[in-house]
């Protein structure tokens, strides 16, 4: 593997827009904040239909909690036919949350499959939501007359006015459903997290072949079949799926030889993904995937125990992010009450507000160096902490996460105020009363307090160094310019920026545009000259452009990443750390500091 721094159900009533909806059976919702989950009780389980509904209203006081929890469907329309998919959203499901999908087998109705297989008490647990894909009424069809279902019932999953997913899925299929779901995860392998099929069959070779083959627009060198998908095969013949077990073998770039560890799923035969393999979507992070083979048959895959070892498998892994192959990356989702990760809340002036902490370990036990983190637009901080891999950085180096969530744009979607909306809250107020919070409960270094953001994030890190330059040390961001101008001349202040080259803004930043402006602005600001007094260099994927002051201080770097559309990649958050923050230390008298060669 490269080295990282190289590379990088149903509640018994629905709340609705404040309004109480009765919902019939009996069963008691688990909160996620409870450690002795209980089994849901229930005697009748019945789906609301969210079809023609309309939008529920901004509720200032949720925090970044979805609006609507409990059992519903929608309606699926695949050429003349009507179908239906089922959505199951647990209490405390926040906005752009996990969700398994999952294909129901043939001969169970959905409520029956969903209470014997205990897929509801595990996303009570965990806060998390189900989309449950249900056959037609001659039960499941052909592979093709699945897929054309799937595809439109994918389009209902990632519609966002009731609900907000993570951007990327965990698949369960089971049975002739979860045949089609195989197909569906061979097409579409930048959308899975990963999966488990269980009791499927094979695909046809040709299908195989020519899905596998076909290449991404961005990088015409890499294909479907060369993207790892951690995947785990169930099946009371493995025979019946020799070619998908292969292909995924293959795209997982896995060792010949499987083997069977304490760590295997139920004993399952597991090949692991090769220590050298040079996988794009692996070389970010330490992480390896792998394909997993279990021969069982029988009903004990429908029970609770089964489901919940398909659960932990699934949720070992986290990926981020959907849009390209380069950009695209798997990782381990962190365990956040192993390791501490506490969710707090804030009540401001009528809102409730929501930030992540994250001390490690190896932080030390005064003046610990903070990093604060501001997620892109649409993002929570539980999502840019698990797709960002701050977490394994603060580990390595001993410094603690801070991670300020955005406020409601709509009742399912998140932003930042930057431009100072009046029907929003001010988030520079709620940025400084978090600071002033971590300061109270944590021995912090004031000296050595960092900022950075992606996208929308990276535009309020830019704000934020002269509305209130005072916190931090030094800042650094990815993909997000100055969109409007700053008055005056703020002090000076050391700054990095990343841009991509399928960015949405040039990454050229001779041409005229936001991405020159943000940079005339740094140069104005920090003093620093021409573009032709930098000091250019490159390495692996960045051309970096360093501008130093009159002591020979580099005070703005501008950093261009090959290949990379708009989303960060990993080793940019390890570049931050390593070549720029920890760099820098601030004195009593606020005069910053440059460390050479930390």
């Amino acid at each position: 593997m490269k080295n990282k721094k190289m590379f990088s159900v149903v509640a018994s009533i629905l709340i609705l827009s404040g309004t109480v909806i009765p919902v019939s059976g009996t069963i008691m919702p688990v909160s996620a904040a409870s450690n002795n989950a209980t089994e849901i009780k229930q005697t009748q389980l019945n789906a609301i239909s969210l079809d023609g509904m309309e939008k529920p209203a901004i509720d200032i006081t949720k925090g970044n909690k979805l609006p609507l929890t409990g059992y519903f469907t929608r309606n699926v329309t695949v050429g003349e036919k009507t179908r239906s998919v089922k959505i199951y959203v647990a209490p405390d499901t926040t906005v752009r949350d996990y969700f398994t999908v999952i294909t129901v087998p043939d001969g169970m109705s959905t409520e029956e499959f969903l209470k014997k297989s205990g897929w509801l008490d595990i996303a009570n647990q965990k806060s998390e939501g189900l989309f449950i894909l249900e056959p037609g009424k001659g039960g499941w069809g052909t592979v093709q007359e699945e897929l054309a279902y799937i595809n439109e019932t994918f389009k209902v999953i990632r519609d966002t006015k009731y609900y907000n997913t993570f951007g990327l899925f965990y698949l369960a299929g089971y049975g002739d459903g979860g045949t089609a779901l195989q197909a569906w995860a061979m097409e579409n392998p930048l959308f899975v997290i990963s999966s488990t099929f269980i009791q499927t069959q094979d695909l046809d070779t040709n299908f195989i072949a020519n899905t596998g083959a076909k290449t991404f627009t961005e990088n015409q060198n890499i294909s479907n079949s060369e993207v790892p998908v951690p995947t785990w095969f169930v099946n009371n013949n493995l025979n019946s799926v020799k070619n998908v077990v292969e292909y995924w073998k293959k795209a997982n770039d896995t060792v010949p030889k499987g083997q069977i560890s304490a760590s295997s799923p139920m004993g399952s035969t597991v090949f692991m993904q090769k220590e050298d393999s040079n996988s794009i979507v692996t070389s970010y992070s330490d992480v390896r995937s792998q394909v997993a083979v279990f021969e069982k048959g029988g009903n004990g895959v429908f029970s609770k125990g089964f489901t919940q070892k398909v659960y932990d498998f699934l949720s070992y892994y986290t990926r981020y992010d959907n849009t390209t192959v380069n950009g695209n990356v798997l990782g381990v989702r962190p365990d956040y009450e192993a390791m501490g990760v506490e969710i707090k809340e804030m009540d401001l002036n009528g809102y409730k507000r929501e930030y992540l902490v994250y001390v490690p370990e190896s932080a030390p036990k005064e003046n610990i160096p903070a990093v604060f983190v501001l997620a892109g637009n649409t993002q929570t901080a539980r999502v840019f902490f698990d797709a960002s891999h701050w977490w394994e950085v603060a580990d390595k180096y001993g410094f603690m996460l801070v991670m300020p969530s955005e406020q409601y744009n709509s009742s399912t979607e998140v932003t930042w105020n930057v431009n100072y909306a009046a029907n929003k809250q001010d988030d520079f107020v709620f940025l400084e009363e978090v600071i002033k919070q971590i300061d109270k409960d944590y021995s912090v270094d004031p000296g050595r307090r960092y900022l950075t953001g992606q996208s929308l994030g990276s535009m309020f890190t830019n704000y934020a160094t002269a509305v209130m330059p005072e916190y931090f040390t030094a800042v650094g961001s990815t993909s997000g310019p100055l969109l409007r101008p700053l008055e005056g001349k703020a002090d000076k202040i050391p700054a990095y920026l990343f841009f991509g080259e399928y960015d949405l803004w040039s990454w050229d930043f001779t041409r005229n545009g936001q991405t020159k402006n943000t940079i005339d602005y740094w140069l104005n600001r920090n003093d620093l000259g021409d573009y032709d007094d930098a000091i250019v260099t490159t390495k692996d994927r960045y051309k970096t452009y360093t501008w130093y002051d009159e002591n020979d201080i580099p005070m703005y770097k501008y950093s261009q990443t090959k290949d990379r559309a708009h989303n960060f990649i990993v080793s940019e958050v390890w570049e931050l750390w390593e070549e720029w923050f920890s760099h820098w230390k601030m004195d009593e008298d606020g005069v910053r500091h440059y460390i050479k060669n930390q």
